[in-house]
């Protein structure tokens, strides 16, 4: 009797231990991870809220109407206030009713995007010629985990 008494309560604890261990998320695989939560407008859609220095921005578009025309124009932040256009991709439903797209936000010193502050803030991705809502995502000043590239100013 004596030995129930004691072994049910280390059962008990092997138990608890198991369950803790096993369900205890591990911090390194965590970190730097961006969850992916899709932002949509309309017909419109990208696979995460924030992205990383070195990330593909993917930008899904599905059952476009034939009268839905227009650009899809991706615009970096200046500063808090303003932002200035990076890249405009065209669609046009009549021809496409879905398509995908993706980019990596790079330097261009022609541009004058020189580092990683030239990328980083809040961007916005405009449907000109369409009545959906614009979407923001944030771009990280910093690269994911996995990335080894140093992004380096360049001028």
């Amino acid at each position: 009797m004596i030995k129930v008494k004691v072994i049910i309560p280390i059962i008990m604890i092997i138990i608890i231990s198991v369950v803790l261990i096993t369900y205890t998320p591990n911090e390194e695989t965590t970190e730097n991870k961006i969850e992916e939560k899709w932002q949509k407008s309309g017909s419109f859609e990208i696979d995460k809220s924030e992205y990383h220095i070195g990330e593909k921005v993917f930008l899904s578009t599905t059952n476009l109407l034939p009268e839905d025309k227009g650009i899809v124009q991706f615009f970096r932040p200046l500063n808090d206030t303003h932002h200035k256009s990076y890249i405009k991709v065209p669609f046009d439903g009549m021809d496409k009713a879905k398509f995908n797209y993706y980019f990596e936000p790079r330097y261009n010193q022609n541009q004058g995007i020189c580092s990683m502050d030239d990328l980083a803030g809040n961007w916005i991705v405009r449907f000109i010629g369409t009545q959906y809502e614009d979407i923001n995502f944030e771009l990280l000043a910093q690269p994911s985990s996995w990335d080894e590239r140093t992004f380096e100013p360049i001028c």
